[in-house]
């Protein structure tokens, strides 16, 4: 019978001991950091398109393809309009006058769209091309309202990257002063006497330390910010 309770009591004490380690552990993440899964890495996305209305030539780079600042992506046959006998104009493609204009990128990034064919025409203005300036990459998390008045610019930050399976080195740079429900297309309305208390999600701005880490924009990231 005494053996018994030894052991109850043993296995009592174990209980507690994890219990209060669990606790203790809960407790001081809470105080010196705030976790969050609710984030994403965010990126400058840069439309490229044709200065002038013409026809698709040609399109040396696609999706996935990795581009220089001033690589041409594309190549734009810009048609001459001559007069006719009648009045007015026509409008020629690949006559021995027209114009093969390249358009290149602005940026050093990656290919992420593409939205013609060859053989397409295009007016000017109209986007070629969308890319990722992977120069300026940073991460985006969301911390409940609650919290936010503890998160100050400077703090370390741990990012945890999915698709890579690593963590990264960060740092806050921004907060927004707005809540994640007002860049919605259809704000929460709460008429008078129908409202329910819902704790707003405050976006942060992360800047990365290495920048050259490859990522993919739109990752989900673990994110955990030292409150010291």
């Amino acid at each position: 019978m005494s053996r018994r309770w030894a052991s109850v009591m043993i296995g009592g004490a174990a209980l507690l001991a994890l219990s209060v380690a669990f606790s203790a552990h809960l407790w001081y993440e809470n105080t010196y950091f705030i976790t969050t899964e609710n984030a994403s890495v965010a990126g400058a996305l840069v439309h490229v398109s044709s200065p002038d209305p013409g026809r698709v030539y040609g399109l040396p780079k696609d999706v996935g393809d990795v581009v220089d600042r001033e690589e041409a992506l594309a190549v734009v046959d810009i048609p001459l309009s001559t007069g006719l006998a009648q009045g007015g104009s026509r409008t020629t493609f690949l006559d021995a006058r027209d114009r093969l204009i390249p358009v290149r990128s602005p940026v050093q990034g990656v290919v992420v769209a593409r939205a013609v064919n060859i053989g397409d025409t295009i007016n000017s203005g109209q986007a070629i091309f969308t890319l990722v300036d992977t120069r300026k990459l940073w991460v985006v998390a969301n911390v409940e309202e609650t919290r936010i008045t503890q998160v100050q610019p400077g703090q370390r930050v741990e990012v945890f990257v999915d698709s890579l399976n690593r963590t990264l080195a960060g740092m806050v740079e921004t907060i927004v002063p707005a809540s994640t429900s007002t860049f919605s297309l259809l704000p929460a309305q709460n008429p008078a006497g129908n409202f329910t208390k819902v704790v707003q999600l405050v976006p942060v701005r992360i800047a990365l330390v290495d920048n050259q880490t490859p990522l993919i924009v739109g990752a989900s990231a673990r994110v955990r910010i030292h409150l010291e």
